[in-house]
């Protein structure tokens, strides 16, 4: 730039430039979709031009030609014919003033829009500017949203229509939210936030994005929601939410690598597949639930890890399938008739899940924990007086059970006749 090339991009971000506005010929929000595919010159320094076309990313112009002095300007307006053109008075070789001039001399030229950037100025250099015919500057340094405005306001638009543009858009995107077209609700929210950035907006873009599956995007959103309004009712706790998923699915990545791997273990496929169950993504979970086994086919505790992720994610006819394979290798594990009966009560098998208990029991007829669960299963089927009796049972082995007190109390509450 500094040695006087000419430089002609657009935005390389990766949403700029996709949407379209509404389709309505005349509203404020087409007219502002229309003015922001204005290509602009950019005539200044580097550090300027770089600073100048970060500002018109925010809001949505993505079409620059950028030049680094006066005789590069005349020729490349000449060439490109530009929308506007924002220049620096004090350019080298030939100045804003001179390509002012220039410009208004030829009448091909004559519809195209004019910022004068300038150093701090006093009321007598205004006035000599005006008198020369610059009528539109800007002094540095500026802000987005002063250049935002004098931007607009070339083409006839106050700071209100932007509003009101953006509240047009914002109110046709929640229509499509509503209906669950979350993509072309997504690019209507986009140009809302471009317009006027409420956190109500960032909020509902960063909505979009979770459901068309952008998760950093969103979080990008809803922290912005959150940077503008610190007492947004709702962004805040989106946005953590938002994190624990990335953080998740960051986990789930980093897992199936080492999944992938040669020396990959059996416990890897295992934490893989509650991941895999943590996302909902149950197909996935059983094929990495079966690679466990087939590392590690003869050990027990991994098949109980399995059995017991299924019944955390509620898969209890899956964790009921597991234990009973642990059972036919390990007939002896009381932890693994006890955790296949739980699989089995919470399908309300209340039968086979007493048998279950009672087969424990004649391998371990000392242990109270079996007679206490035992009891439940009993009494979830409608049989409270036995169950009564193997609560009694745990409490003659452990007077001080408290579990089985307290379930005693509650099943004794309205029942007259005491079980010995």
């Amino acid at each position: 730039m500094n040695g006087g090339g000419i430089y002609i991009g657009a935005a390389g971000g990766e949403l700029y430039g996709l949407f379209e506005p509404i389709k309505q010929r005349g509203s404020l929000s087409f007219m502002v979709h229309d003015i922001k595919e204005t290509r602009i010159l950019l005539a200044d320094n580097l550090t300027e031009i770089m600073n100048m076309r970060e500002q018109l990313r925010e809001f949505g112009f993505n079409s620059f030609t950028e030049v680094s002095n006066g005789l590069q300007a005349l020729t490349t307006i000449k060439k490109y014919k530009p929308g506007v053109i924002i220049a620096n008075l004090s350019l080298p070789k030939y100045s804003g003033l001179q390509i002012l001039n220039s410009v208004k001399a030829d009448p091909s030229l004559a519809k195209i829009k004019f910022i004068m950037t300038t150093a701090k100025l006093n009321r007598r250099e205004m006035t000599e500017l005006a008198k020369d015919g610059v009528t539109n500057t800007l002094q540095r340094p500026f802000t987005a949203e002063q250049l935002k405005e004098k931007l607009f306001e070339l083409f006839g638009l106050s700071p209100e229509d932007l509003v009101n543009a953006a509240a047009e858009l914002a109110g046709e995107a929640r229509k499509l939210f509503d209906e669950e077209h979350y993509d072309e609700a997504l690019k209507l929210y986009f140009k809302a936030v471009e317009s006027h950035p409420l956190p109500d907006y960032y909020f509902m873009l960063a909505r979009c994005y979770q459901q068309t599956g952008l998760l950093d995007q969103a979080i990008a959103s809803f922290k912005n929601a959150v940077d503008k309004d610190h007492k947004h009712p709702e962004a805040r706790s989106y946005l953590e939410k938002a994190k624990k998923k990335r953080d998740e699915r960051n986990r789930l990545t980093a897992l199936e690598a080492k999944a992938t791997m040669e020396n990959s273990t059996a416990d890897d496929h295992v934490g893989l597949g509650k991941a895999y169950l943590n996302d909902e993504k149950v197909e996935k979970a059983n094929s990495a639930f079966i690679r466990a086994v087939e590392k590690e086919p003869d050990n027990m505790e991994v098949r109980t890890q399995i059995g017991n992720a299924y019944l955390d994610s509620g898969l209890d006819g899956k964790a009921e399938e597991i234990f009973k394979e642990a059972i036919d290798i390990q007939p002896d594990s009381i932890h693994l008739y006890n955790r296949m009966a739980i699989a089995l009560r919470k399908q309300n098998k209340h039968t086979d899940a007493i048998d279950l208990y009672v087969k424990a029991l004649a391998i371990a007829p000392k242990d109270e924990g079996l007679y206490y669960n035992l009891a439940r299963a009993l009494a979830e089927s409608g049989q409270k007086q036995k169950a009564l009796k193997a609560l009694n049972k745990a409490l003659l082995i452990d007077p001080e059970f408290a579990e089985a007190k307290k379930l005693k109390e509650e099943y004794q509450s309205g029942n007259t006749e005491v079980v010995k």
